[in-house]
């Protein structure tokens, strides 16, 4: 008896052969067509045999996705439950068959890399090509696990966008990335995770292919976006019916009755002016072509879907309105979460609140005829605000009027690194100006606070531990709803050598900015009156893009709802901060409590001006140190604060430091 023994030579020798031979011309619709089986146990619609002629616009982004295409990038911005996750799977399925090498697919949570690993196990147990080169799942293999899948030439891995490691830990020349929009902005404090992403595949120079998928988010906050602008933007273009016309299918040209029974597209060809029915979507579609609106980086094609094209029997024109009027029922009581899932979801737009809110050019139009450095009749009461740059200081001065209505008194930038001495000495002489009524009362800076978040945070607290006694405070905010506008009382950031809080020592106050960020953009509609906020003619026009520069949008972590504020990665929102920090100051002084009598009072003292002095001019001029314990004190460098403060204000303004002592 002979028995056969396995030839490890020759199957060195045919596995290296193998290695050396280039890729097959495998283009990944024709793959999938032949190959790729969709299981019927993964709950899909329509299991069986994958047929690319069901949705035909995915026909060109799997071209794209072949190893032989010359594009690096593949990017799709399209509406959920289109075409993403199965050109994915269609692609890795074609890789592992015909051009194998280490795959990394990422996701945005742990939850969800588990599912979509799930899924691909099922499909390469359903697709024969597929199951024949995986290695199977046995009881203490790590070779298929449900994040780690070998195969002949390399591995799948399915892991979480969320984590550095996960990032830097494997060299991959095919890397997915699903729902890049819901990615961590910055993991781990080493940068964004699609650069991180992308660095995994190096060494494969241009055999390196990254397919990036998701439905958009925010307008200036979306990565998907950004990715689709960097590329070449290609659109779906169907003729018309009737008269042949290619076009993109838009919402603005959907139709529909008052009762939405039924539902039409409207030719954009002008002489045709024909209303599609739906039942014609299916050799529309057939017929369709991508075109391309831009020239792209020459390395990225991006393609942009809404589900207006979702083929006939899916989602329908008429579904697709009544949910559209359900979100609008919605945003009419106030709530625009159901529209920013509408335009996020179904139209792959992203989604602008800023429409829904006060534009910049708005309050840029509201101008008013006074001069910076000045203070306006209805302003009463003065507060500042510090927001700390990397190579400057940014101040805004507020006027406090009855019922909160705000001035823009005055708003300068200190040039200087906050780590030099110079800068803070500067800051300092500008918040011991007084700024003249147009009484003629010279007004001093009751309450201001310095921002102490970045890298400069120790400088703040010096700054502001030998100022407490001029109300001088270190600020930061807290992005939590539900906070108030100020802490009921500040932390100690000061210890003694034994380790314990230094009780006369720094003071950190907690800011909630939602809560004040609501607040302010709340009255951005106000022209006058308790609320508003008025603008000086003398401020820079980007001064206005900053005051709008966030958004507050909607997600849903873990199944719960936030809501959160975001900004655009360029714009610049420091103006915003500034108002939120007077706010905040305004809330210390307990100008949120003030009733009519205690505005009246505040009034008359204001009202007691020179009758001689000079009120053509504005004038600033400096403050000499006073100590302001006591409130009369306080009415001496301040004629308009005569109301007594809440009972620990004294506390709050105590001079005495016996860290300052034993230093």
């Amino acid at each position: 008896m002979n028995p056969h023994y396995a030839d490890g030579a020759e199957q060195y020798r045919s596995a290296f052969m193998r290695g050396l031979q280039p890729d097959p011309e495998l283009w990944i619709d024709q793959w999938a067509d032949e190959f790729m089986r969709i299981p019927r146990d993964s709950g899909a619609a329509e299991p069986g045999p994958y047929r690319t002629d069901r949705t035909p616009y995915a026909r060109e982004p799997m071209r794209c996705l072949s190893p032989n295409h010359p594009a690096k990038r593949v990017v799709t911005k399209v509406a959920s439950q289109m075409m993403k996750t199965q050109i994915a799977l269609n692609w890795i399925g074609g890789c592992i068959h015909m051009a194998p090498a280490n795959i990394l697919m990422l996701l945005p949570s742990l939850g969800l890399a588990k599912r979509v690993s799930g899924r691909v196990d099922k499909t390469i147990k359903a697709t024969p090509v597929l199951r024949d080169r995986v290695a199977t799942a046995r009881s203490r293999d790590s070779r298929n696990t449900l994040d780690t899948k070998e195969f002949e030439g390399g591995t799948l891995y399915a892991t979480t966008a969320g984590s550095a490691a996960n990032l830097a830990e494997v060299s991959a020349r095919f890397i997915y990335g699903d729902e890049v929009d819901r990615w961590d902005v910055d993991v781990d404090n080493e940068g964004d995770p699609i650069e991180l992403a992308e660095t995994r595949g190096t060494t494969f120079g241009r055999n390196a292919k990254f397919y990036f998928s998701s439905s958009p988010t925010i307008k200036g906050a979306s990565r998907i976006e950004d990715l689709y602008q960097q590329g070449d933007q290609r659109h779906y273009y169907v003729p018309c019916p009737h008269c042949g016309e290619h076009q993109v299918l838009e919402w603005e040209n959907l139709k529909w009755s008052d009762d939405y029974s039924w539902a039409g597209y409207l030719c954009c060809n002008a002489e045709c002016g024909a209303l599609i029915e739906e039942h014609h979507k299916g050799q529309m579609l057939a017929a369709g072509d991508w075109r391309a609106h831009a020239e792209g980086d020459g390395e990225t094609v991006s393609f942009t879907l809404s589900a207006l094209y979702m083929p006939p029997g899916w989602l329908s024109w008429v579904d697709l309105v009544k949910q559209y009027a359900k979100a609008l029922h919605a945003a009419a009581r106030g709530d625009l979460e159901p529209m920013q899932v509408f335009y996020n979801t179904r139209l792959a737009r992203v989604w602008d609140s800023a429409q829904e809110m006060t534009k910049a050019s708005e309050l840029r139009a509201r101008a008013e005829e006074y001069r910076l450095g000045s203070v306006p009749a209805g302003a009463l009461m003065l507060t500042a605000a510090v927001d700390t740059q990397g190579d400057r200081l940014e101040l805004m001065v507020l006027g406090w009027g009855e019922g909160l209505e705000r001035w823009v008194v005055d708003h300068q930038v200190i040039q200087g690194s906050p780590s030099d001495e110079r800068t803070w000495a500067s800051l300092d002489e500008r918040l011991k100006m007084r700024y003249r009524h147009t009484s003629g009362v010279e007004l001093a800076i009751c309450a201001a606070a310095i921002d102490s978040g970045g890298h400069h945070t120790d400088e703040v607290y010096q700054f502001c531990r030998l100022r407490r006694w001029r109300n001088v405070f270190a600020v930061k905010g807290a992005s939590k709803s539900g906070r108030p506008v100020i802490a009921q009382r500040p932390s100690k950031v000061d210890v003694t050598w034994k380790g314990t809080t230094e009780k006369q020592g720094a003071e950190l106050w907690m800011i909630g900015t939602d809560t004040a960020k609501d607040w302010i953009y709340n009255r951005y509609h106000l022209n006058d009156g308790p609320g508003a906020l008025h603008f000086s003619i003398d401020l820079a026009a980007d001064f206005y893009d900053q005051c709008v520069a966030e958004r507050k949008i909607t997600r849903y972590v873990k199944g719960y709802k936030r809501s959160e504020w975001v900004k655009g990665k360029a714009d610049r929102n420091e103006a915003l901060d500034l108002l939120v920090y007077n706010l905040a100051m305004a809330h210390y002084l307990g100008l949120h409590r003030y009733k009519e009598p205690d505005w009246s009072r505040l009034s008359a003292a204001v009202s007691q001006g020179s009758l001689f002095a000079e009120r053509d001019q504005p004038t600033v001029t400096p403050v000499t140190p006073t100590t302001a314990a006591s409130h009369e004190e306080l009415r001496a460098v301040h004629p308009a604060a005569p109301l007594p403060a809440p009972a620990k204000a004294s506390i709050r303004r105590s001079s005495s430091s016996g860290y300052l002592k034993r230093r």
